[in-house]
């Protein structure tokens, strides 16, 4: 059980290289029984795949600096479930049930927030129920990867399967 690259703009060497990152992720000890936990034990299983994910970034991409949780407004309660950065660039992955309505929402609350440099955006997508259908997100992936283009920034859409 490996993420699933659906959309990708503008492929640098750079964004390849987290790309292959994440998609070499084996997420089968994190996704493969979640749906049958309560949503605080669900909570958890996303809260170690995070830190994982971003550990596996750390050794493989080190030219980066790499954080979970970070904040990049004081006065907005928004957080970047992790967030890469050098002197280039802003990665931003977000870590989300397969829902269109939340994909769309993060992308523009996050471009509007990190304006300053160039953003390479990530939707990394798991499983939410069982009757969710990740059509409508692959859909949605497209129009985030058009608005990239257009603002000069990056995007990839993954789902975990």
């Amino acid at each position: 059980m490996k993420p699933k690259l659906y959309k990708h703009s503008s492929k640098t060497e750079d964004s390849e290289k987290i790309i292959s990152c994440i998609c070499e992720f084996d997420c089968s000890p994190f996704f493969v029984s979640h749906l049958s936990e309560p949503q605080y034990e669900q909570k958890k299983i996303v809260d170690s795949f995070q830190t994982a994910i971003c550990n596996k970034l750390r050794k493989s991409i080190p030219n980066i600096t790499w954080q979970t949780e970070y904040s990049p407004s004081k006065g907005k309660r928004d957080s970047i479930d992790i967030f890469g950065s050098n002197n280039d660039i802003n990665i931003v992955i977000e870590i989300d049930k397969h829902r269109a309505d939340q994909v769309a929402k993060k992308f523009v609350s996050r471009s509007a927030l990190l304006n300053n440099k160039s953003i390479f955006y990530i939707s990394l997508c798991y499983p939410g129920t069982q009757n969710m259908n990740s059509t409508e997100c692959v859909k949605y992936f497209g129009y985030c990867e058009i608005l990239s283009e257009q603002m000069g920034n990056e995007y990839a859409g993954l789902i975990i399967e």
